[in-house]
């Protein structure tokens, strides 16, 4: 566990140091809870704020709140749209535990429309998902999973959930 956990952090600093080149690649964070796939997510935010990057963190859930806000209840709310909006166009965009949300056309659609637009304008997004690869193909679509495939870095989070763990030290 120690040796995957220093692999990971080396990528993410990576991440965070090549965050302007074009070719950097995007991040999958997956595994299991508990094992720290949102601290590296804070931790890699944090960095890109601080270097003055502008980074919106949202949970799977929140962001398909934020869409459909947008689409069909705020339409002229400029705060909505400006959300709306920032989930395009910041440097970085983290949706954290994606597959927690419902899924449906509707949220696969515009998931789809997220990723190809950011990757289309090379803007950089980490997801993080408890799914497998296998289960993140099976749950959305041939186009996303092909796209997150290609275009995102893998990085497998491995061992025992540290907040279970950390209850009986």
């Amino acid at each position: 566990m120690e040796k995957n956990i220093i692999t990971i952090k080396t990528k993410c600093i990576e991440f965070v140091n090549n965050f302007d080149n074009p070719d950097t690649k995007n991040l999958l964070f997956t595994g299991n809870t508990g094992l720290g796939k949102t601290f590296m997510c804070n931790c890699i935010a944090k960095s890109l704020l601080d270097k003055g990057h502008l980074v919106i963190y949202q949970t799977a859930f929140k962001m398909f709140e934020i869409i459909e806000e947008y689409k069909f209840h705020n339409i002229n709310n400029s705060i909505s749209k400006e959300n709306y909006n920032n989930l395009f166009e910041c440097d970085l965009l983290i949706i954290d535990d994606l597959g927690t949300e419902l899924t449906n056309t509707f949220t696969v659609s515009e998931l789809f429309m997220i990723l190809n637009t950011r990757l289309l304008n090379k803007k950089k997004t980490i997801i993080s998902t408890n799914f497998s690869l296998s289960k993140l193909a099976e749950t959305y679509t041939e186009r996303i999973s092909s796209r997150i495939f290609d275009k995102f870095t893998l990085v497998k989070f491995v061992g025992k959930d540290l907040r279970w763990e950390s209850k009986f030290d």
